[in-house]
């Protein structure tokens, strides 16, 4: 929504006001002068302003912090887990545009909740950030697609529907894919409105817990998901399931054969801070309890051999296998090379 706003003007402020910008070495009538406050960051100058939040009474007055080089509307008080300043909204002319998941964001934050929050159901231990390290190991993959689709890294479209604190925008966006859509919203619904963003590419980390990933697989393997490419990072157990079969190798309308990308060394999740009570086990805050691996599909057989094609002749399987199918996998397993050994024979007399 947008809100009309006004500048801070003609107002004398008090000496412990000065972390809103004003100079405490200035005389009051020089301050009642300025036309509004600035504060001097370390990132830009924000200037100070007061607006109605939407939903609020038009007499309930707000602070607020405007970058008028990049347009961003900030928190006046209130930070996220990172430190950073809470974007709440942007400016649109004289005016400001909120951004009302930001609001309730904020709200929450000020009444001393410092939690996460999300418009839809959640399991603690499904929060965990994907490391750096699992989008490297895919990066020949992306590529081989950029180049099939004749798209830079920076215009390749990438749709992760699973928000969990953000960081895979952060962590792709340092290999060259800025293009990235992961918001807090429920997926689930966005799906059943058929209102996705447009992608080229479908990149995600599942909630391992409830029937979350059985819904993924039915929504990515259906008709209305069409051929486009997805890379899922997912417990090595997943296809053994019966839904993984059903939606994949038997799947009579949608065939899909996916590839598999072994890691040799274990995957590290760590979940966000507060984003878990704190248990006595330094396991349960630091990662997911399950081996994972990345299953590939390239939308169509012959767009599939080609990224498998492109992913063994990267640098890229030094550190992981590579897998056609289940057999293969299987035969990882028993040769023991998914964890970079193979099992020591026992010796015979």
């Amino acid at each position: 929504s947008t809100e009309n706003t006004k500048e801070i003007s003609g107002r004398k402020r008090k000496k412990s006001e000065s972390s809103t910008g004003s100079n405490d070495n200035q005389d009051s009538d020089d301050d009642d002068n300025n036309s509004n406050v600035s504060i001097n960051s370390s990132e830009s100058v924000l200037e100070g302003r007061t607006a109605v939040l939407p939903g609020d009474d038009k007499t309930n007055i707000t602070m607020v912090l405007v970058d008028k080089h990049s347009g961003s509307v900030y928190s006046s008080g209130e930070r996220t887990n990172e430190g950073k300043r809470l974007q709440i909204g942007k400016l649109a002319g004289e005016s400001i545009e909120f951004d009302t998941d930001a609001i309730e964001e904020m709200k929450r934050l000020e009444s001393g909740d410092s939690g996460p929050s999300f418009p839809y159901k959640t399991d603690e231990d499904d929060h965990c950030e994907t490391p750096l390290q699992a989008y490297a190991d895919i990066q020949s993959i992306l590529d081989a697609l950029c180049k099939s689709m004749g798209k830079s890294k920076s215009s390749l479209k990438i749709y992760d529907p699973y928000f969990c604190n953000g960081s895979v925008v952060n962590h792709l966006s340092s290999l060259g894919y800025t293009n990235v859509y992961n918001k807090k919203e429920d997926c689930y619904a966005v799906w059943e409105a058929q209102k996705e963003p447009t992608f080229d590419v479908f990149i995600t980390n599942p909630p391992y817990s409830a029937d979350h990933i059985d819904k993924l697989m039915t929504y990515i393997t259906s008709t209305e998901f069409g051929t486009k490419p997805w890379l899922l990072l997912m417990p090595n157990w997943v296809h053994k399931k019966d839904y993984y079969e059903n939606s994949t190798t038997k799947n009579q309308t949608n065939y899909c054969c996916p590839f598999y990308v072994v890691p040799k060394k274990r995957y590290v999740y760590v979940p966000p801070p507060d984003f878990r009570e704190k248990k006595a086990s330094d396991v349960h805050k630091k990662s997911s309890p399950f081996v994972s691996m990345w299953y590939v599909w390239g939308g169509t057989p012959e767009k599939n051999d080609a990224l498998m094609r492109a992913f063994q002749r990267s640098d890229a399987v030094g550190d992981c296998d590579v897998a056609r199918s289940k057999s293969a996998l299987r035969d990882l397993r028993r040769n023991g090379s998914s964890n970079g050994s193979k099992k020591k024979k026992r010796k015979t007399k």
